[in-house]
């Protein structure tokens, strides 16, 4: 009888958005999404279409991870003891001037690069207090589905951002539009985020608050490596981020050698992969408590690698699928005049997204799980920054070799490598634990 008064405040808990709170939190953080993602298309295009070189593309996108590795680690101990409701609205107010900035010096190519810079530095203090919240607001059995509702703002960014405004922007108004309409937005995430309640700061130690760079490196990646299922999470989350950037930078490259089409016309080959995104989404949660996130992550990588080895080889995957599967691509061929192979790739980009949506939700809900409270935001620092700075040399080797060897083949060998290596990682981690341990 004791426990009936528990049962029935457990039953009047209102869902994840039944919470006011997140549910400002999450719409912020859409919102910051859509003008994060019509910023970063838009400049993308811009830079392509101004140099013709995928060298500057990964120009572009080294300067937008680069804070990450060099910021991304301090800002993640800043971000426990800030109060973090001020921090996020600040956050999107400093971003709304950046891009402000970028439509005065859009001319500058240079110095778009250092806004760039200087706007992801922003982030790194706003993105761990993001993802460090969720544990605060959500009961445990919630954290799974919180971040996956974090996945979809994130999705929800891409599709607002990069296929719906961008593009119709670019087409009719120039980019110019994309960057004013993209410093509105961020404007509009500050006055969301200034409706968030019930974050706090965590009570920890004023030395805590001061450690060094090593020092709270040292402490995220102790709380990383501390379980095999973390450290395989951080290992999917790394190879997943340098493959998501490497088909960024190629692409507006890969619709104009592969596909034969504009690179404008890069939204809608990559459009699909919000339609796998979405089902991940829906899906992931159930495979988690199902099988666990970790096993849910893993399949959610072997089908991003699968997914790339496809799109290299697309031709030979529309050949096979004409040849034995009745999927109506001969038909939009002939009677609407869509080349079968972009319709292939346009397929092949539902389980790319789905996989990578998957990867992201599972991995982020095992780093929840295993790290103890007063540390999320450290954890999630040192992934991004450790992601970002393990990512950034392949990015390198990738957009050169690009420039010689073809999209299409460094396609096939970042995906072959990047599946070796988390097998390797693997084994390595596997035979690490079956040691005895010394007596």
């Amino acid at each position: 009888m004791n426990d009936a008064p528990e049962v029935f405040l457990e039953a009047r808990r209102p869902g994840l958005l039944g919470d006011p709170s997140f549910l400002r939190l999450l719409q912020s953080r859409a919102m910051g999404q859509v003008a994060q993602n019509a910023l970063l298309y838009g400049l993308l295009i811009l830079i392509v279409e101004e140099t013709g070189s995928s060298i500057h593309t990964v120009l572009l996108v080294t300067a937008a991870t680069l804070p990450s590795i060099l910021f991304g680690i301090p800002a993640g101990a800043v971000a426990e003891w800030l109060p973090r409701r001020g921090l996020i609205v600040a956050g999107y107010l400093l971003r709304a001037s950046i891009v402000g900035a970028m439509l005065y010096f859009r001319d500058d190519v240079w110095v778009i690069y250092a806004l760039l810079f200087g706007f992801s530095t922003v982030g790194q203090l706003t993105g761990p207090a993001e993802s460090a919240a969720i544990p605060q607001m959500v009961r445990p059995e919630q954290v799974a589905a919180a971040n996956s509702f974090f996945v979809l703002s994130v999705m929800a960014g891409q599709v607002g951002g990069a296929i719906i405004i961008a593009p119709f922007l670019l087409k009719i108004f120039g980019d110019r539009a994309v960057l004013a309409v993209a410093a509105a937005i961020f404007v509009l995430a500050a006055m969301l985020a200034t409706g968030i309640r019930g974050l706090r700061r965590q009570l920890i130690h004023s030395g805590e608050a001061k450690m060094g760079v090593v020092r709270a490196l040292a402490e995220g990646w102790r709380v990383i490596n501390s379980s095999d299922r973390a450290f395989m999470a951080m290992v999917y989350l790394t190879i997943t981020a340098a493959f998501a950037r490497s088909i960024a930078v190629l692409a507006p490259h890969y619709t104009r050698d592969i596909l034969k089409i504009a690179t404008e016309d890069t939204v809608f080959v990559v459009a699909p992969a919000a339609i796998g995104a979405l089902l991940a989404l829906g899906l992931t949660p159930l495979v988690a408590r199902l099988f666990g996130a970790s096993k849910a992550a893993a399949a959610g990588f072997v089908l991003l690698a699968l997914g790339l080895i496809g799109l290299g080889l697309v031709v030979y995957v529309r050949d096979f699928v004409v040849s034995h599967v009745d999927l109506g691509i001969s038909f939009l061929e002939d009677r609407v005049g869509v080349s079968s192979v972009i319709t292939m790739a346009m397929i092949l980009a539902i389980p790319v997204g789905f996989a990578v949506t998957m990867v992201q939700v599972a991995s982020k809900a095992v780093l929840n799980g295993e790290a103890p409270a007063g540390t999320q935001a450290r954890v999630f620092a040192t992934q991004s920054a450790l992601s970002d700075a393990l990512a950034l040399v392949p990015l390198f080797v990738i957009g050169t070799v690009a420039e010689f060897a073809g999209v299409r083949e460094v396609l096939l060998v970042a995906a072959s490598a990047g599946l070796a290596a988390a097998a390797y990682l693997s084994l390595l981690r596997r035979l690490a634990s079956a040691e005895p341990a010394p007596t």
